[in-house]
């Protein structure tokens, strides 16, 4: 007889296949917060130092990981998987250091300023050369992605272009993506 609820269960399977994928920190004692970025369906996004290393991160806070663990657990092994330059890429998973407390995890990625959404929106109109840069970059990395969306599109300072928000992937073999 289980005597665990069914979220715990899952929430222990996700902390053990995480552990598995990703090096995990404790994050009290490696990233400084400088800001909150933006806050989504899922938790909040911070812009971060690494301590360590003195660079830049994003840390993604996504709350009460229990309800969307398939979801996240997909995105976790496909970032991992992927390594890709034109995709986002994750730096560390912070879980809680006990099990029991586990609700919400902490992942961290390389600093992307903000994306393409915002990109357009404070420039108002953006040029033909614009979009057809931001075109080239995104047909370049041959990355098939099912929710393309300027949402799902980052940008850093140098208008270099990264896909991000996986969840909705899954994995496919290689003779399913067009190749030009």
């Amino acid at each position: 007889m289980d005597l665990l609820p069914e979220g715990l269960n899952k929430g222990i399977a996700i902390i053990g296949i995480v552990w598995c994928l990703v090096k995990c920190e404790n994050k009290e004692s490696r990233y400084e917060i400088q800001e909150v970025v933006r806050k989504g369906s899922y938790g909040v996004v911070v812009s971060a130092v690494d301590t360590h290393t003195g660079k830049k991160v994003t840390i993604k806070k996504i709350n009460n990981v229990l309800e969307h663990v398939t979801r996240i657990l997909r995105e976790i092994k496909l970032l991992r998987l992927l390594r890709h330059p034109d995709i986002v890429e994750i730096k560390h998973i912070l879980l809680p250091p006990c099990p029991r407390e586990f609700k919400d995890i902490y992942v961290v990625f390389e600093l992307m300023e903000c994306d393409l959404q915002h990109v357009i929106k404070a420039n108002g109109s953006l040029s033909p050369e614009h979009y057809q840069f931001f075109l080239y970059q995104l047909l370049q990395g041959n990355v098939f992605h099912l929710d393309l969306k300027p949402k799902n599109i980052l940008a850093n300072a140098f208008c270099k272009l990264k896909l991000c928000d996986f969840g909705q992937q899954h994995c496919m073999l290689d003779f399913f993506f067009w190749r030009g």
